[in-house]
């Protein structure tokens, strides 16, 4: 079946990519402006004749432009295919989760957190959206959850980058689905629900793995995450990931009754995951101070536990571009 909205947009994202106007590609091709921005609106498909003019004017065949590709399914790598959305989970919602799903859904958080994405004039995530967007090929956002992590920063650097939204959590990855698909429309952007400390994709598979707090997030084994994380990266790829964590000159500042049980409850909160980075096989990582935030205007189970013991923690936010090369 023939996607007539992703047809226009291909023809636009070609069009620009060889610097025609819509008015100069319909010169060369002898028909009306109107025509080409009907294709591009995905409201008329051109004749077979015209079909071929703009595969050989693109540099594309007649089926790159009329057909959808998806690189997952590309991969051969199983799962089950169902409402545009990869799944190497279960379908079903595991019970934990249920209520988060449910909230999702009814509260609207996905498209909350676009539109804000969308409004922001500052934000730490949108110089790196665009760093992202810039390196091209085939990005791949783990652990997405309901702000989408960096994707929605990077389509808006490039709304055609090439992006694989993925989380554990079907229902996080079915509402982005919904969401985008109404919302933006791309024909380069897939869904697939799976679990990142064992990714279903083969070696050398993706330009970017992007991460905003999944790996810190993770639930299993983060040095497992990593390491699946370097194996699906190609070998001139970048793992960019964001997290916050408490630093040490911080952590030795408080009083002993405070460090004991903060690291207790949260021991993740204090680890940087920079030495497991580099064993997972990055070599080069650079680093950025991006954001920090303190616990007297937070509501994290984190943030209580400190008003609880009465005291006020600083978490630094980094960002860290890791290189497989």
């Amino acid at each position: 079946m023939i996607h007539k909205l992703h047809f226009g947009k291909r023809v636009a994202i070609a069009r620009r990519r060889i610097g025609l106007s819509q008015a100069e590609l319909a010169e060369k091709l002898g028909v009306t402006a109107q025509a080409v921005s009907k294709w591009e609106c995905g409201s008329a498909i051109p004749d077979v004749e015209l079909l071929l003019e703009l595969s050989h004017l693109f540099g594309m065949t007649v089926n790159e432009l009329l057909e959808d590709t998806d690189p997952i399914a590309a991969m051969n790598i199983g799962g089950e295919y169902a409402g545009g959305v990869h799944y190497f989970v279960p379908r079903a919602e595991a019970p934990q989760r249920q209520g988060f799903a449910d909230a999702l859904r009814r509260e609207g958080w996905v498209a909350r957190n676009w539109r804000a994405s969308r409004e922001a004039r500052e934000h730490p995530f949108l110089p790196i959206g665009r760093r992202i967007a810039m390196r091209g090929g085939l990005i791949l956002e783990i652990g997405a959850g309901p702000g989408g992590g960096f994707m929605p920063f990077i389509l808006r650097a490039d709304p055609n980058a090439s992006v694989v939204v993925s989380d554990l959590c079907p229902s996080v990855v079915e509402e982005w689905r919904r969401f985008l698909d109404a919302e933006v429309c791309s024909p380069n952007l897939w869904y697939a629900a799976c679990d990142f400390t064992a990714l279903p994709f083969p070696d050398n598979a993706f330009s970017v793995v992007s991460d905003a707090g999944g790996v810190a997030n993770c639930i299993g084994d983060r040095r497992r995450a990593l390491r699946e994380i370097h194996r699906v990266l190609r070998p001139d790829g970048v793992f960019v990931t964001y997290s916050g964590f408490v630093s040490r000159d911080t952590y030795d500042a408080l009083p002993e009754t405070a460090r004991q049980r903060l690291r207790e409850a949260f021991p993740e909160a204090f680890e940087d995951l920079y030495e497991e980075t580099v064993l997972a096989g990055f070599r080069r990582i650079d680093s950025e101070a991006v954001a920090g935030w303190d616990t007297d205007h937070d509501e994290s189970g984190f943030a209580s536990l400190c008003r609880e013991l009465g005291v006020s923690v600083r978490w630094t936010g980094y960002v860290r571009y890791c290189y497989k090369d």
